[in-house]
């Protein structure tokens, strides 16, 4: 399960949730008399979803990130290669859904990604998903950065997912290589120095 929850934080990470997170996290100032000081701990309950899709149609090439998270929001990620250059484009966090009773549904608003950033519209990516499997137990404890740690508990399910990308007037299927729900309790320590 550790590649399964490392895709969530990779997505967290991409969306610069990651950096805020841990950054909130400091060490209690050392009391009087030399006494060490109490390690700072937080906890959250993390329930969402998160999707890595990608596809090709018609010269236009479609990477989608989706992730949703009910302690985090929504974040939405697009690339899209074609003959005449390369867009991209994201939003987040964002309170809107992305996934809602099997169905996705995300707007993103594409730039070129050259000199100019001229807006290009949006990706419109819709779909829909289901469980494909039972839910399996995550544990994982990571240290990150020295002396912070983080150790996630809860359970990943597998899902199936059938989405769809329309961009730059192509429609785009897209296979998903990443599809999971999840049910997290995360709890973020922040231990004293000595």
């Amino acid at each position: 399960m550790r590649t399964i929850t490392r895709a969530a934080l990779t997505c967290l990470a991409g969306a610069g949730v990651l950096a805020s997170v841990s950054g909130t996290a400091q060490a209690v100032p050392e009391a009087g008399g030399g006494s060490r000081p109490v390690p700072r701990v937080e906890r959250t309950v993390e329930q969402g979803y998160a999707l890595n899709c990608s596809g090709s149609s018609g010269g236009v090439s479609v990477t989608v990130d989706l992730y949703q998270n009910s302690a985090f929001g929504s974040h939405t990620g697009v690339s899209v290669e074609t003959p005449e250059g390369e867009y991209g484009g994201g939003r987040g966090p964002v309170e809107a859904p992305l996934f809602s009773d099997g169905a996705v549904s995300a707007d993103i608003p594409l730039r070129r990604l050259d000199d100019t950033g001229e807006p290009a519209g949006e990706a419109v990516v819709t779909g829909t998903y289901g469980a494909a499997g039972k839910p399996t137990r995550v544990h994982e404890v990571i240290e990150d950065p020295a002396n912070h740690y983080v150790i996630t508990r809860g359970t990943n399910t597998p899902l199936t997912a059938s989405v769809t990308a329309e961009v730059l007037g192509e429609r785009v299927p897209l296979a998903c290589s990443t599809a999971f729900a999840f049910d997290l309790t995360v709890t973020r320590v922040t231990a004293g120095r000595g």
